[in-house]
């Protein structure tokens, strides 16, 4: 069930990242193809108007001040275009009132090709453009040229100014064919890029949820096992209503220590809880090092000594730093506990703190039975144990360590596990002086920002 939902979302993430990825090209294809259309007509349009304003005002003087006929300095233009440059590049029809084309000797050849094109007044001052003979093609301006108009020949009648825009109309096609061939290109690279976005985007939805789904099943676990015990001890209890208490005693202290797990693992499950919903209050104060070691580290040394084992804590040099005194507590608690539980009898447990840098370190060596290389990158992983078997003796349920990793983040700190010489392990937690980042003073405290 779990995999078909997990499908169905990575095909909703893969079809909305196709779909915006095809709007967002198809729509700079067709800017880019309209600003391309207009940049290829725009220096026409200008040529354009700017021979309508030639024609407007009039034909230049000549140096013996005389005018030159328009017929005659049109026909010398279209000789030396016709020496020069394509025929069809700038071709000028000349009309009457009537719509008869006025200067056909003058187009010579081009006559018949041209002869088909008709007056229509309402075009005048307006750009068109025009397919002529079905192969050529014009961008065109018709102008009124007034009766005052000092050119005889041409006053009161129509020009209609031709632009030949066939080397435009091969570049647009060109440029039409490798937009539709890149458009192409990227359609099928949002295709790719989709699937891999999805893919991406689920990564981290599936890793969560896995851990989730093995969160559940090991906390359920965990949960069934003292409950189960405390159920079977006290079935016991109620198949004997005689008995004294002194005769059930084992049961009931076996009863009494799952109990006394059950609510401890509860109490993990609920700092984990809280860690991930990054609701803890938290307090962050100056402190004396030296003196809060001193302090936290004393009850545990008459625990070990009951077990026949030796807890030292190292000379400190005194110096202070920022830190959450009660989550700290609860981090060595965690470690010098770890470090009993998987310690041999006459062994010495070392606790000792330095500065380095502008970082402090908290170092916890046991003389125990060590971790491989291999579970060292899992051990902070909850509910992750190196010996199931032992755990259950030592009472462990692999929640602990990952706490201490959450309480040295929460701190911007890191903690690693190294090996101990001759043997046993080092827990090394490197934490900053002063973990300014988000923390404001107040009353010589310092209380960590609301989010």
């Amino acid at each position: 069930m779990s995999n078909k939902v997990n499908r169905d979302q990575q095909r909703r993430l893969f079809l909305s990242s196709f779909i915006g990825f095809t709007i967002i090209f198809l729509l700079l294809g067709v800017i880019v193809f309209v600003l391309f259309r207009r940049a290829m007509l725009t220096s026409t349009d200008q040529a354009l108007r700017v021979e309508r304003s030639a024609r407007l005002a009039g034909p230049p003087k000549q140096n013996a001040n005389k005018l030159q006929p328009f017929s005659q300095r049109n026909q010398q233009a279209m000789q030396a275009q016709k020496r020069t440059i394509h025929p069809f590049i700038t071709t000028t029809l000349i009309f009457d009132d009537a719509g008869k084309i006025m200067n056909e000797s003058q187009l010579g050849s081009r006559y018949d090709t041209l002869r088909g094109i008709t007056l229509n007044r309402s075009q005048v001052d307006q750009l068109h453009t025009i397919v002529v003979g079905g192969k050529y093609n014009f961008r065109t301006l018709l102008v009124k040229i007034p009766k005052s108009n000092a050119d005889k020949s041409v006053a009161g009648r129509y020009l209609l100014i031709m632009e030949n825009i066939d080397p435009q109309k091969a570049a647009m096609s060109n440029f039409t064919r490798v937009m539709l061939i890149t458009v192409g290109v990227f359609w099928l690279l949002s295709i790719i890029m989709s699937m891999w976005m999805s893919r991406l985007t689920m990564r981290p939805i599936l890793r969560s949820w896995g851990r989730q789904t093995e969160f559940v099943g090991n906390a359920a676990h965990e949960l069934r096992t003292p409950l189960t015990i405390i159920q079977n001890k006290l079935e016991i209890l109620l198949t004997k209503p005689n008995d004294k208490i002194i005769d059930q005693a084992e049961n009931i202290a076996i009863a009494n220590s799952e109990s006394q797990r059950l609510q401890k693992l509860t109490q993990d499950l609920l700092a984990l809880a809280r860690s991930d919903s990054n609701t803890l209050q938290t307090n962050f104060e100056v402190t004396h090092v030296a003196s809060f070691l001193t302090h936290t580290v004393e009850p545990y040394t008459e625990i070990a000594a009951s077990q026949g084992k030796k807890l030292v804590l190292a000379p400190v040099t005194d110096f202070k730093t920022t830190l959450d005194q009660s989550l700290i507590h609860q981090l060595m608690n965690i470690l010098i506990d770890n470090a009993l539980k998987y310690s041999p009898r006459d062994s010495t447990i070392t606790i000792s703190a330095k500065l380095v840098g502008r970082k402090w370190q908290l170092i916890v060596a046991d003389q125990g039975i060590g971790i491989k290389t291999g579970d060292r990158k899992r051990i902070f992983d909850r509910f992750y144990r190196v010996d199931t078997s032992r755990s259950r003796q030592t009472g462990g349920n692999g929640l602990g360590l990952s706490i201490a990793h959450w309480i040295v983040n929460l701190h911007h700190g890191a903690i690693t596990v190294k090996e101990n010489q001759p043997r046993g392990s080092q827990f090394v937690t490197t934490l900053p002086l002063n973990p300014s980042a988000g923390i404001t003073t107040r009353h010589g405290k310092t209380q960590k920002r609301e989010e």
